[in-house]
């Protein structure tokens, strides 16, 4: 069989790194687009070696973007986490890494014009969520996005231009709902350990949070020794497949983990403590509210997924839910500084009446590839 190729660029946006394709070059038939993703990425296969992946869910991404055509919109995109071990794509929420190469992407081929050595401001949907991100990034004097800057991305080599993402709305991103039940917290019961309270919250994307100290581990834990324990993965994807039921996503938690391995997302959260990062870093209790792990693709991610990192700060901010219950006594303001394995990061959270009206993050992207890929 004659391969086929697809122009594609690879950008890295935050801490995750993914494939970005124009709308207009993929099949017409989408229902195509699962196997031409998985075989670009060279899925299923833990080394991912016949295609471009890197083997980790992180590095295993991929965005489909266009013009937009909706008023008052200037891109339209769709994201793809592409499983590395198995033979699925899961297109049901949001990369907000991710989501920080998309205008990069959009100057980058053509889409978006600029003004040169000035703001760019963006307005993107992202189909998987229905969602509004409005977005600002420079642009250097012959119209590129700006990438040379001093902003630091904790999990990223060096400085960058920072980029800034607002998320417009973002309760219910997947489920329609902030409290997906209804509830600030509830008990889901897992036989290795018992009753174990949990918090079940849907902003940007949907998220299950459990206390680390309910499992016996602390929050500070390293994502290696979390991959490391088997009987702790399985404990945490029993409890992500329980809220997923829960939420609405799928119909029975059995089917959790083959029909929605991506969403919710399941987080381990404790209050903050000093801690050394996964570099040698030390972090202090006093420079952040709050200390979490987050799991990507049954994988303790590397450093946190800024959709997750979005939900985790305004659960923090909801009175009576498992993050709320950690965060730092001393916390004021409306941003949240959570810890993680690489370092901390800002989250921005608007709230009214305990509603979130937006959240935000700053973080940078740089393109690293543009060519064709055969599939």
């Amino acid at each position: 069989m004659v391969q086929k190729s697809i122009p594609a660029m690879i950008i890295r946006g935050g801490t995750s790194k993914g494939v970005y394709f124009k709308r207009s070059d993929l099949p017409s038939d989408e229902s195509t687009w699962d196997q031409v993703l998985l075989r670009v990425f060279g899925s299923p296969d833990s080394m991912q070696i016949d295609g471009i992946g890197g083997s980790h869910s992180t590095t295993s991404k991929a965005m489909v973007v266009s013009p937009s055509e909706k008023n008052d919109f200037d891109l339209d995109y769709k994201f793809a986490q592409v499983s590395v071990n198995d033979n699925t794509v899961d297109w049901g929420g949001n990369c907000g890494n991710l989501t920080f190469g998309v205008g990069v992407f959009g100057i980058e081929s053509g889409m978006v014009k600029t003004i040169p050595s000035h703001t760019t401001n963006l307005t993107l949907y992202n189909e998987n969520t229905n969602s509004t991100i409005e977005q600002s990034l420079s642009t250097t004097p012959d119209g590129s996005p700006q990438y040379e800057g001093d902003f630091t991305v904790y999990g990223v080599p060096g400085n960058g231009s920072p980029i800034r993402s607002r998320f417009v709305d973002p309760s219910g991103s997947v489920t329609n709902k902030l409290l997906p039940t209804g509830h600030t917290s509830e008990v889901i019961s897992v036989d290795s350990i018992g009753d174990i309270a949990v918090s079940i919250v849907d902003v940007t994307t949907p998220c299950v949070f459990v206390n680390a100290s309910d499992l016996g581990v602390s929050a500070a834990i390293p994502p290696a020794e979390i991959n490391g324990d088997a009987d702790l993965l399985s404990t945490l994807e029993h409890i992500r497949s329980i809220a997923c039921e829960r939420a609405g996503i799928v119909d029975d938690f059995q089917n959790a983990t083959s029909h929605s391995p991506g969403f919710p997302k399941v987080a381990i959260v404790g209050n903050p403590c000093d801690y050394t990062t996964l570099s040698g870093d030390e972090i202090a209790s006093s420079s952040h509210d709050i200390i979490a792990r987050i799991m990507s693709m049954q994988k303790a991610h590397p450093a946190y997924a800024v959709t997750g990192a979005m939900c985790t700060a305004s659960a923090a901010l909801l009175e009576g839910t498992i993050p709320n219950q950690a965060l730092s006594p001393t916390h004021s303001g409306d941003s949240i500084i959570l810890g993680h394995p690489k370092g901390t990061m800002r989250i921005g959270v608007g709230i009214v009446n305990n509603e979130i009206t937006y959240t935000e993050a700053d973080r940078t992207s740089r393109t690293i590839m543009e060519g064709n890929l055969f599939y």
